[in-house]
C-alpha cells in the first residue's frame, strides 16, 4: 500500500488519541470509588448480619422475659394472698398455719429465682438492643459514605465520558481527511493489537512494541519510497517514518 507521507504522519495523531482512549477506558474500569464501594459493601453486609443476630438475641431474651412473667405474676399473687391470710389471723389451726407458712417460704424462693432469671433476661434484652442500635448506626454511616461515593463515581464517569466524546470528535476529524484504505488498515491493526494501529519508527525502533530494526531491514526501508506504507514485523503496526527514524 502507498499513502502520502503527510497522511501517514497523521496516523501518529490518531494513535495518540487511541492511546488516550484506551487509558480512559482503563480508568473507567478501575475507578477508585468502585474499590471503596466494594470494601464498604462488605462491611455493610457484615453489619447487617450482626444486626440480624442482635435482633434474634433480643427477641429470644424478650421471649424469656415474657415466659418468666407468666410464671412470676401468679406466684406473686399467691404469695400476697397467703401472707394476707396469715396476717389476718383467720387461720386457727396450727397445722394449717404451718402448711401455709411453708408454702409462703417456697413461694418466696420461687419468686426470688424467677426475678433473678427475669433480671438476667432483661439485661440480655438491653444489651442486644444497644448492640442493635450501635450496628444500625454504623450501617447508616456506611450507607451515607456509599451514597457520597456513588455521586463521586457518577461525576468521575461523566468527566471521563466528556473526554472520550472530545477525543472521538478529534479522531473523526482526522479519519475524515485520511485515505479510506489507510484508515481501514489502521483500524484493522488497532483491533488486532487492542491499542493502536501505527507507531513512529524512532531511533531505529518501533515505537509500538520497541523492536529494534536490524541493519538489513533498515537498508530495505531506506530504499523504499516515502509513500510506501511499512509494517513492523513484530507487532504488525504501521511504521511511520519521521526525521527521528534513523534511516
Amino acid at each position: 500500500m502507498r499513502a502520502d507521507p503527510s497522511a501517514q504522519r497523521r496516523l501518529l495523531d490518531l494513535a495518540h488519541i487511541d492511546t488516550e482512549l484506551v487509558q480512559l477506558r482503563h480508568a473507567g474500569e478501575h475507578l477508585p470509588e468502585n474499590q471503596q464501594l466494594s470494601a464498604l459493601q462488605t462491611k455493610r453486609l457484615a453489619l447487617s448480619e450482626r444486626i440480624t443476630e442482635a435482633e434474634t438475641r433480643r427477641g429470644d431474651a424478650q421471649a424469656e422475659v415474657d415466659r418468666v412473667e407468666k410464671d412470676l405474676n401468679p406466684a406473686k399473687e399467691r404469695l400476697a394472698r397467703n401472707e394476707k391470710r396469715v396476717h389476718s389471723g383467720e387461720i386457727n389451726s396450727e397445722r394449717a398455719l404451718k402448711g401455709i407458712t411453708d408454702e409462703i417460704e417456697h413461694l418466696k424462693g420461687r419468686v426470688s429465682d424467677l426475678e433473678d432469671i427475669e433480671l438476667e433476661a432483661m439485661d440480655r434484652v438491653d444489651a442486644a438492643a444497644r448492640e442493635h442500635g450501635e450496628f444500625t448506626a454504623q450501617r447508616t454511616e456506611i450507607e451515607n459514605q456509599m451514597r457520597a461515593l456513588l455521586t463521586q463515581r457518577d461525576d468521575a464517569k461523566a468527566g471521563l465520558q466528556t473526554k472520550r466524546d472530545q477525543l472521538q470528535r478529534e479522531r473523526g476529524e482526522i479519519t475524515d481527511v485520511l485515505p479510506e484504505d489507510l484508515v481501514k488498515l489502521y483500524n484493522h491493526v488497532a483491533e488486532h493489537t487492542g491499542n493502536t494501529g501505527a507507531a513512529e519508527l524512532r531511533a531505529k525502533r518501533c515505537g509500538g512494541c520497541g523492536l529494534e530494526i536490524d541493519s538489513a531491514e533498515l537498508h530495505r526501508i531506506a530504499a523504499e519510497g516515502a509513500d510506501v506504507v511499512l509494517r513492523c514485523d513484530e507487532c504488525g503496526r504501521i511504521l511511520v517514518r519521521t526525521s527521528q527514524s534513523g534511516v
